[in-house]
């Protein structure tokens, strides 16, 4: 059987997120997300939480804040505990490995900042090399299969 476990959602930070360290000083971060369900003629509102760990979740806590734009790649996780009136509670979660940084409308940005996976306005080092013109020949193509 097989299995496939995959979310990407695009929303604004509905408060500022949360960064705690484990017992092992592992960083963490929660946040939510509201993200816009436009169905027909009226708008609905989902809401997420989100975690993500180590570095992403540092640099999510560092340069965001509430009803910043994000998008959002990760997993669904599903949790159980028992309530402290011993009651059992569940929850499913979303678990970050990776985001995007977007720009509001109007912004100097226009859109999304350079990198994923945590990279953020304020970060010098970001996946994306920088781009050198190169002289490009149709007969350089000749030989793609496809």
């Amino acid at each position: 059987m097989v299995s496939f476990n995959r979310v990407v959602l695009a929303g604004n930070l509905t408060r500022d997120p949360e960064l705690r360290f484990t017992g092992n000083g592992i960083p963490v971060c929660d946040f939510g997300l509201a993200v816009n369900r436009v169905r027909s003629k009226s708008e609905e509102v989902d809401f997420f939480d989100i975690t993500a760990w180590r570095e992403l979740g540092e640099t999510i806590a560092n340069y965001k804040k509430k009803g910043d734009p994000i998008l959002v790649e990760g997993k669904l996780q599903y949790r159980t505990w028992e309530a402290q009136d011993g009651s059992k509670r569940s929850k499913v979660d979303v678990v970050a490995d990776n985001v995007q940084f977007l720009g509001r409308a109007g912004d100097a940005e226009g859109g999304a900042t350079p990198g994923g996976g945590g990279q953020g306005r304020g970060r010098g080092n970001t996946r994306q090399s920088p781009r050198n013109d190169v002289d490009l020949n149709e007969e350089d193509f000749d030989d793609i299969p496809f």
